[in-house]
């Protein structure tokens, strides 16, 4: 069946036009359910850190003085550290070659020491472009609107905890508060935050504003959230940022000039004293905290925010992705799977990046996934299709081909089953009972049935024994055919041997059937070689393997001829099998609907 008509395997049949609808319905109403779910949230964030983080030079404004081992070192455990050092610091920077602001990443809250306190007072006062860190206490509290409708409000500020009064009357405030995503790295912050009426910003906007007014210009205002929240792009993994030595710095031990017109941020950098943070730029280790700040002020510089599209939106878009490619793939062909895999699996990541440089952050880490699923799944069930359509094919070839010539179809997998056939040489072969009209009538229904079986078990079991194709049963015949669907060796010396199998055997069931009904029987047989069509002949929904042609035909004839117990053969035949068998010459057959007669042999065993 190799050489036949072809059609498109099961697995790649196109999907009815409803049935595809409903699929990529079901595609997309699951992908938007998960995007809301966000069962894989985690997973989601380390995608889109992988997806949008690029790696860029730092901003060379932004300088880090560092609290670090040397310092306490130094100056002893910070814990003991007065006011007194904090003005040593603003007082070592060079009046004519002064940053343009320098924040303290350290909480100076309450009273400690009256002349430290004094001390840092007076320095920052002259400094005069100094912004301190605050921190905001959140608690819940339900709230009513103008509108007369309450809500429960979850970032309410119930207290701020501020620099003391002098040190906070010289300065400018920000909070400090970090918003850690559910897998507890920080990406996003809080720009302002309502507190009686007045709003307070963060510590990084209040430095980035502070910059730009020193320097004449206008700060410009991220996009965020409902709740003041939005995210920062990460410019620089921990150490990047140029580093000097809060010690160093108050001895005198570098060039104060460095910090001309810069930003420096003035912050834990000892491990000690517990200012770490996990930033996505930093997987293998962990971020100090006023390095977090470096990046949050670099991005406020470039413009590098985002915010999140809502998640509405999110997925409303891995919906449309999930739909269109599931009603893609059910089109069946796997290279238009394939090719619409890869190009959605590129596209969508490609779209979310540039989302992404224009400020939005769309989780598509759902729509990627699911176009994978999807493609995978059609994958599997196109697999699965095949191997049960194989299974059923090899399952009909059982019921009418010999075991050794059904392993054969399947390890050739030749599994076709479509209308048509192919031209072959064959040889094939009929028997028939002898006197079964007579028989029958003389006898019950049910032990005629009984004969039948076990003559045509038996006829079967010579069919298979010799490699033959059980074509079609025809009342009490039976036709075979050898050579197809696979190729058999000798196939025409299995034919003839089937016959005198199929003779022998019923003249040894014999004694069995007289014992039980009384009866004896006797068959026989014609077979003939030569040119024939064999395939599926039928329509799609039913159809017959089997074997057409004047082959066929003159086979036929010759069994209706022949005698009780006799085998006759075709000239043919004998040709083929004459080193093998003996035959005896019947001459010249007159064969009923054929002009031209045909020479027979009656087969000698």
């Amino acid at each position: 069946m190799h050489n036949m008509r072809q059609r498109k395997p099961k697995n790649e049949q196109k999907t009815p036009g409803l049935h595809r609808a409903l699929l990529a319905a079901a595609a997309a109403l699951a992908a938007a359910l998960l995007t809301v779910w966000a069962p894989f949230q985690r997973l989601e964030y380390s995608f889109a850190d992988t997806l949008f983080l690029q790696p860029r030079p730092v901003d060379n404004r932004i300088k880090i003085i560092g609290i670090d081992e040397a310092s306490l070192q130094e100056f002893g455990p910070f814990s003991g550290w007065t006011r007194q050092q904090a003005a040593d610091l603003l007082n070592s920077f060079d009046p004519e070659h002064a940053p343009a602001v320098v924040a303290f990443d350290i909480n100076y809250f309450g009273d400690l020491d009256p002349e430290g306190d004094s001390a840092l007072v007076e320095a920052a006062a002259r400094n005069g472009n100094v912004v301190m860190a605050s921190y905001l206490d959140f608690s819940t509290k339900l709230e009513q609107l103008p509108d007369g409708r309450f809500r429960m409000n979850t970032l309410y500020v119930e207290q701020i905890e501020r620099s003391y009064e002098a040190l906070g009357a010289v300065t400018r405030q920000g909070f400090t508060n970090t918003v850690q995503d559910s897998d507890n790295y920080v990406r996003r912050s809080m720009l302002w935050a309502e507190s009686d009426g007045s709003r307070e910003h963060s510590f990084a906007w209040t430095i980035y504003e502070s910059y730009l007014k020193s320097r004449g210009e206008q700060p410009i205002f991220p996009e965020t959230d409902e709740n003041g929240i939005y995210g920062f792009d990460y410019t620089a993994e921990p150490g990047m940022y140029e580093l000097y030595s809060f010690a160093d710095v108050v001895a005198g031990r570098c060039d104060v000039r460095v910090f001309q017109d810069s930003i420096v941020l003035v912050g834990a950098y000892a491990s000690g004293m517990m200012d770490q943070y996990m930033a996505p730029v930093a997987r293998s280790s962990v971020m100090n905290g006023v390095e977090v700040q470096a990046n949050h002020v670099n991005a406020l510089l470039d413009g590098r925010t985002f915010t999140e599209l809502s998640i509405w939106i999110c997925a409303l878009m891995t919906a449309a992705v999930a739909g269109v490619y599931t009603w893609l793939a059910c089109s069946g062909h796997f290279t238009v799977n394939l090719a619409g895999a890869v190009m959605l699996e590129i596209a969508v990541p490609l779209a979310a990046r540039q989302l992404y440089r224009n400020g939005l952050y769309w989780r598509c880490l759902m729509a990627v996934t699911a176009v994978a699923v999807i493609f995978l799944a059609r994958l599997a069930y196109g697999y699965l299709t095949e191997r049960f359509r194989k299974h059923k094919v090899l399952q009909m070839f059982r019921t009418y081909m010999a075991p050794q010539v059904v392993d054969e179809l399947s390890r050739s997998g030749k599994y076709q089953i479509e209308l048509g056939g192919r031209s072959c040489q064959v040889a094939v072969l009929f028997v028939d009972i002898r006197g079964f009209t007579t028989l029958s009538e003389g006898l019950p229904p049910d032990q005629v049935v009984g004969i039948l079986n076990r003559y045509l078990g038996k006829v079967t079991e010579a069919i298979f024994q010799n490699e033959g194709t059980l074509d079609k049963f025809i009342g009490d015949a039976v036709m075979a055919v050898y050579n197809a669907p696979v190729d058999v060796e000798d196939y025409a010396v299995k034919a003839v041997r089937t016959g005198i199998d199929i003779v022998r055997a019923v003249e040894g069931m014999n004694g069995d059937l007289e014992r039980d009904y009384g009866r004896r029987i006797a068959c026989g047989v014609g077979i003939h070689c030569g040119q024939a069509v064999v395939g599926n002949i039928g329509c799609d929904f039913r159809m017959d393997y089997t074997a057409i042609g004047d082959t066929v035909n003159v086979a036929e004839r010759l069994e209706s001829l022949a005698k009780s117990g006799q085998i006759l053969i075709s000239e043919q035949l004998y040709e083929r099998v004459k080193d093998q068998y003996q035959a005896e010459s019947v001459g010249e057959l007159a064969l009923k609907g054929r002009e031209d007669k045909v020479t027979a042999y009656a087969l000698k065993f």
